[in-house]
């Protein structure tokens, strides 16, 4: 989300300096609204002003920034008494799951800041608070977390960040009881995101195998190619020793025992060289035949194991698609699904053929308006988003809204001409990890 900006006016003890620059606006560790100038984060007062006579803090410091369209926390001016917080009008609730515990709550960033530094110094120890891209534990979305270090029970967390948020005289909300489903969900996602990582590992070892297990069948078919050669390098050389004896007999026959002895001795020693010349060649191949022999068995081995990691990869891949089956519907089961919309879509959009769970995502849109208009122009053949990086012929429209608390701008519209028809999936983004595994998904279109 783009951050905030506004056109200062830079003032050193209220002479003006310059004028009319433009700078995102940052958040202090006070909480209120800042501007960097000069190398320093100077506080933001009403008008748009910085005074460099004044306090500043080091950029480091406030490395956070306003969202775009959300109320600017003006800093006060010096000598104005600053708000004392005696609790917050906030909507709440803890949630506690197998990490610890976490305060969930509505508020603007300025109020935000506030309630964390409030529950800091109440000594429950803030780990990490961030804006809140998931589902709470009753359904409901909501715009921050905080991630509480304290270790006792749910009661006792809710009594202390009631103590922070609602002071005695409010009403503190009473504790719910998780639903059984919804802790169900949460443990599949964190197996799935568990597999998920474990299946991109065994993925990349398993092609490693596969090319290793190529390139050892390619050796050993080189080597089975070169005993053959070799055993056949012997066979000849043999023959011809053979025939060599053959042609020293007939010799002494014909000569009658009065041929040149040393001729026929020579011819002799020659033929026995050759005989101990291929005899030495035939025992460097047989030693090479048996190490190939061996790497061969070798091979076979590791092919086997390999053979029985695939096997485990494709258990896993459909455990986890039995998984993500069992998330979609308990997912799908906590809203009421409109049935209409099954019969409308085919009437409304005759080129499209709708892929995944768009209908059950199009069915529980609290605003379909821009997607239903997305929707008709790719029906009526117009070419509209942008190319799908990584994913040949698709395209992807983002930003649409959806009406749904906490996910107003994360619709996504994917769709790929596919001749008379369109594949279309509609998807609502919950974090990357989550849309990068939807895309993953479209690869079988």
């Amino acid at each position: 989300m783009a951050s905030a900006k506004a056109l200062v006016r830079v003032l050193d003890r209220e002479t003006e300096v310059e004028s009319g620059v433009r700078r995102p606006i940052r958040l202090t560790p006070d909480g209120y609204a800042g501007v960097a100038y000069a190398g320093s984060v100077y506080p933001l007062r009403r008008g748009d002003l910085i005074d460099l006579g004044g306090s500043s803090w080091e950029l480091a410091d406030c490395d956070r920034f306003l969202f775009a369209g959300a109320e600017v926390p003006y800093a006060p001016v010096a000598g104005e008494p600053l708000e004392t917080a005696s609790g917050f009008d906030v909507e709440w609730r803890v949630e506690t799951n197998q990490y610890g515990h976490n305060v969930v709550f509505n508020a603007s960033e300025r109020v935000a800041s506030s309630l964390v530094s409030a529950l800091e110094d109440a000594d429950l120890g803030v780990q990490r608070w961030d804006v809140s891209r998931r589902p709470a534990d009753d359904g409901n979305f909501y715009d921050w977390f905080a991630r509480l270090r304290f270790k006792g029970s749910q009661a006792e967390a809710l009594a202390l960040v009631g103590a922070v948020i609602a002071p005695p005289s409010s009403l503190t909300p009473a504790v719910r009881v998780t639903d059984p489903t919804t802790a169900r969900l949460a443990d599949a996602e964190a197996r799935i995101e568990e597999l998920l990582n474990q299946l991109y590992v065994a993925t990349r070892k398993g092609d490693a195998g596969k090319r290793e297990l190529a390139q050892l069948r390619h050796d050993l078919a080189n080597a089975e190619a070169s005993e053959h050669r070799y055993r056949e390098s012997v066979a000849l050389a043999e023959r011809h020793h053979s025939d060599l004896q053959e042609q020293v007999a007939l010799l002494r026959e014909a000569l009658g025992g009065m041929a040149d002895t040393a001729e026929l001795v020579k011819s002799l020693a020659d033929a026995e060289e050759l005989r101990e010349l291929a005899l030495a060649e035939n025992s460097l191949l047989l030693e090479r035949v048996r190490a190939a022999e061996s790497e061969a068995a070798k091979c076979g081995a590791r092919a086997n194991d390999l053979a029985a990691q695939v096997d485990t990869l494709l258990g896993r891949v459909a455990e986890l698609e039995a998984l993500e089956t069992e998330r979609l519907r308990a997912a799908t089961a906590q809203r009421p699904r409109r049935w209409g919309v099954i019969e409308f879509l085919p009437q409304a959009f005759s080129r499209l053929e709708f892929v995944l769970d768009a209908v059950d995502v199009i069915a529980n849109l609290d605003s379909p308006a821009s997607t239903m208009k997305a929707l008709a122009e790719i029906d009526s053949g117009r070419t509209v988003g942008k190319v799908l990086s990584g994913l040949r012929g698709w395209f992807e429209l983002t930003i649409l809204a959806t009406g749904v608390a906490g996910s107003e701008r994360l619709g996504r519209i994917y769709y790929k001409p596919d001749g008379q028809r369109v594949l279309v999936s509609v998807h609502i983004e919950q974090d990357e990890k989550h849309q990068r595994h939807h895309i993953e998904r479209l690869r079988a279109f």
